[in-house]
């Protein structure tokens, strides 16, 4: 168990708190030994007190520490830290005595042993309520003699154990007699020690100091206690319970949102933080109940008695609380609990034994869990565009198996063209990929990510018009010192390639922008090689934006002539658009959920552009905006004169959906027509998307307008419309009506406006048939092209569009790619493939389904003490018999 604890602690497994506790519980025993004998060898009284005042108590906090107490709070911290200076007050007494010498030692003294008085009163107390019955149950378990027969049963067949069993018993009979005797000598030794301190202390400094130096400890305690009691979920609960029916119900809320925070955080943490709620703290009841058969009214009392003096460790509340704190951290505050609160969440897990989930979710943003060892990337040029291919490997860092986990963006005309995985740098040994519906691919690979037998795959998404999820598992745990030994060829590596196509713009090559990482993380050490060539690196950047044309890039015209009949042409654009509209009216709509609040200044930059750029003068010659305000709880408003909107007096409260939002919008809009309409909202929060819900018809085209930075992903219904309606998005104003004008410009052939290029899709069935390299570019604009004509509510739609993607090889909003190392994975993909869900994705939450700790204050799991003295007795019967059967 050591070596294990100090692997796992190096491994950063667990935190050092659990290797300290443990170095103590294995030290203290060996340390006092040495202590008693070295100074009161002759003093058999201060032997005793040594033993209950110093060790016992020392090492039954290290034993509570390791195997009870979880992620201490104020309250708990208080009743630890008074008992923990009592002890070193108790044993500094024992070796030097009072400090009449030293002035502030003295009264340091006065003050220590005044919370010594507390502190014996206290858990004297405490234990008292499990000796009494324990004590019962002891001479009841030892004059029934039960245990007396199983001992003759051995004896008469292994005579040669008597002294082994009398060692036992004696050591048996030892450690019940320190536990029931334990109580009353704590408190005795405590309360004793207090008094002659202050006795002393007040014979050297007056008895009026004395008196005004306890009442000042302990009222300075008390007040401490009183205080760390309010526990701030009972607040936050009763604010959020209340109805909000006006402005200023929600002017209250957002001033209070610190204090909802904390309670809300506190609720959810609950099971790590406290060791118990009320209601289930019901220990005593059953112990004195079965022991005693006392009345249920006397047997509640003392548990109620008991439960005031455990008030710090047991939480006000109930076990829905977790949930119910989820749920409305979300709907307030607009993000993922688990998002939001990551370090306080982990913090909490790692006071425990308990493992987060092997799938990389919102705990594991950020995390340093596997090092990229190793990254390369290989340009391809092709005059204006470029094949690349970006190969990484990756080593684990912990003794567990892990999932890596990218999103990232490229441009918008760019297009993935293969995923591999391997377990060597040896290309023709990798595991390949294959093109399969996106939700036939995520659910045989969610399928997969486990720690038992865990198996290679990988799985690439495309999940918005430029997001793209990477996911791949696992990479291999860290060798353990016995696998050093054992099998040392076990592999550590995970290597992974990824291709893609891009057009080159301002003669350079764009790289995948990372969006979000979890577990994986890189540093100096990471070696990086473009191009044949090796750089050195930001440590905190995964790639450079781009890497620069070796020769001149210029912009071509390109046709692709597919055997559906369908052409698709891409020219470049020349000359800049105008990309200020003529006369066309854009609706505005605004997202006013709490995470705005941080986007107003952005919010009003954007306000104000149109304003200056003439959308807001009520003149349709040269342009329209009108600003539909969303809203929580209460009626949406319409501006139609968006020079009076005044970002200052907008609430930014509680949390929407883009599809609650264009509901509003339609609501408000009545038979007003527009050109396009623009969602202006932050990154948002995809983990909070409903996949359930169906996103209304539009008309128009619907711009997503991202204050700051674009979303990780979009849900599948929010991308559908988007692709369908001819939209897209955009972290610029001016990239909206860039588009909006070259489109209107172009014609209604034309399928996008991306990155220097207008892409045009042509039925002309009697072409020549004209494929190249070039294809899977031109193939994803043909899936661009045909979404917007096709419906894609059927599966006949969706597999007439399937096959572009995996003809050419390529990822789509509608096909994934998925590694598959073994004939079980290919048989469950077979049957994923062919059931009627086969393109229904889910939203990946991110959120892990955390393990309730132990509860030890509930009889229902912790086991009888009679149960407990049988199985040690039957233990050391079988460990006698298996002892005296492998001796003959």
């Amino acid at each position: 168990m050591g070596w294990s604890l100090i692997e796992d602690t190096l491994s950063g497994l667990i935190p050092s708190q659990f290797l300290i506790t443990f170095i103590g519980i294995v030290a203290i025993p060996t340390i006092f030994t040495i202590i008693g004998g070295w100074y009161f060898r002759k003093q058999p009284l201060q032997l005793f007190r040594l033993f209950y005042g110093v060790e016992a108590p020392l090492f039954l906090l290290c034993l509570l520490r390791f195997f009870v107490l979880r992620e201490l709070t104020q309250a708990s911290t208080l009743i630890l830290a008074t008992i923990f200076i009592s002890i070193i007050a108790f044993a500094l007494e024992m070796l030097y005595g009072y400090a009449n010498r030293n002035k502030l030692v003295s009264w340091l003294q006065m003050f220590a042993h005044s919370l010594m008085l507390l502190t014996g009163l206290y858990v004297g107390v405490l234990l008292l309520f499990y000796a009494v019955p324990v004590s019962v149950m002891l001479v009841r378990e030892f004059f029934s003699f039960y245990w007396l027969q199983g001992i003759i049963s051995e004896l008469t067949y292994s005579p040669g154990y008597v002294f082994t069993l009398l060692l036992f018993l004696f050591v048996l009979a030892l450690t019940t007699t320190l536990f029931v005797f334990m109580p009353s000598a704590l408190a005795s030794l405590y309360v004793n020690s207090g008094q002659r301190i202050l006795r002393t202390f007040a014979n050297q400094h007056g008895h009026q100091r004395t008196f005004q130096g306890i009442i000042a400890v302990i009222t300075a305690w008390m007040i401490l206690f009183v205080s760390f009691q309010q526990q701030p979920q009972v607040v936050a609960f009763q604010m959020l319970d209340l109805p909000v029916r006006n402005e200023s119900d929600r002017q209250e809320l957002l001033a209070n949102s610190n204090l909802i925070k904390d309670g809300l955080v506190n609720a959810y943490l609950s099971s790590y933080r406290y060791l118990s709620t009320a209601a289930r703290s019901n220990q005593i009841r059953i112990m004195y109940r079965s022991t005693f058969g006392l009345p249920e009214s006397i047997n509640q009392t003392l548990q109620d008695y008991f439960n005031n003096l455990m008030s710090p460790f047991l939480y006000k509340g109930d076990d829905k609380d977790k949930q119910k704190a989820a749920k409305l951290y979300s709907d307030f505050f607009d993000t993922p609990i688990q998002k939001a609160e990551q370090k306080a969440i982990i913090n909490a897990i790692q006071s425990t034994a308990n493992l987060d989930e092997v799938k990389a979710g919102l705990l594991n943003i950020g995390e340093q869990k596997v090092w990229l060892k190793n990254q390369e990337i290989t340009v391809k040029e092709n005059r204006d565009w470029a094949d690349i291919e970006l190969y990484e490997i990756y080593e684990n860092q912990t003794f567990e198996p892990q999932e890596i986990l990218y999103y990232f963006t490229l441009p918008e005309s760019a297009v993935i063209t293969g995923i591999w995985l391997g377990d060597t740098d040896n290309r023709a040994q990798r595991f390949p990929f294959k093109v399969s519906p996106r939700g036939a691919a995520q659910k045989v690979y969610n399928s997969q990510v486990r720690r038992e037998r865990p198996v290679d795959p990988a799985l690439l998404e495309k999940v918005g018009p430029r997001q793209y999820r990477l996911r791949a598992f696992p990479v291999p745990a860290k060798l353990s010192v016995r696998e050093r030994k054992t099998n040392p060829d076990r592999p550590t590596q995970m290597h992974l390639w990824l291709t893609y196509q891009v057009m080159a713009k301002d003669n350079s090559f764009a790289l995948p922008k990372l969006r979000e990482k979890r577990n994986i993380y890189w540093n100096k050490n990471t070696k990086r090689i473009y191009n044949t060539k090796s750089v050195r690196s930001d440590r905190e950047t995964w790639l450079p934006p781009s890497l620069p044309a070796i020769a001149e890039t210029t912009p071509q015209q390109h046709q692709i002539n597919f055997t559906n009949g369908y052409q698709i042409s891409a020219q470049p654009l020349v000359t800049p658009e105008k990309f200020l509209p003529e006369s066309e009216r854009f609706a505005v709509v605004v997202d006013t959920s709490y995470s705005m609040r941080a986007k107003t200044k952005e919010l009003k930059q954007n306000i104000d552009w149109l304003v200056a750029n003439g959308l807001g003068d009520l003149s349709f010659s040269n342009g329209d905006a009108d600003i539909y305000l969303t809203n929580v709880g209460f009626p949406a408003e319409r501006i139609d004169d968006i020079s009076q909107f005044d970002t200052e007096k907008v609430t930014f409260f509680g949390t929407l959906q883009y599809q609650e939002m264009l509901e509003q919008f339609l609501q408000l809009r009545g038979d007003t027509r527009y050109n396009g309409l623009i969602l202006v909202t932050d990154e948002g929060s995809y983990e909070l998307s409903d996949d359930t819900q169906e996103m209304p018809n539009l008309s128009t085209p619907l711009w997503m307008l991202h204050l700051g930075a674009m979303p990780p992903a979009y849900d599948d219904a929010t991308l559908k419309l988007m692709q369908k309606s001819g939209g897209g998005v955009a972290t610029q104003l001016t990239e909206v009506f860039q588009q909006v004008t070259a489109k209107s410009k172009l014609g209604k052939s034309v399928v996008s406006v991306a990155d220097g290029y207008a892409w045009f899709m042509e039925k002309k069935s009697d072409e020549e048939i004209i494929e190249d390299n070039f294809a899977p570019l031109a193939a994803q604009q043909l899936v661009l092209g045909l979404s917007k004509k096709m419906n894609l509510d059927t599966l006949d739609e969706l597999d007439a569009i399937h096959p572009i993607a995996k003809t050419y090889k390529i990822v789509t909003p509608y096909s994934s790619m998925i590694v598959l190392v073994n004939d079980e994975q290919r048989e469950a993909l077979k049957r994923a493939e062919a059931a009627a869900d086969r393109f229904n994705r889910k939203v990946e939450d991110g959120k892990e389904e955390l393990t309730d700790p132990n509860n030890p204050l509930d009889a229902a799991n912790v086991p009888e003490p009679g149960m407990v003295l049988g199985m040690v007795a039957m233990g050391i019967a079988l460990w006698i018999s298996q002892s005296s059967k492998f001796k003959s």
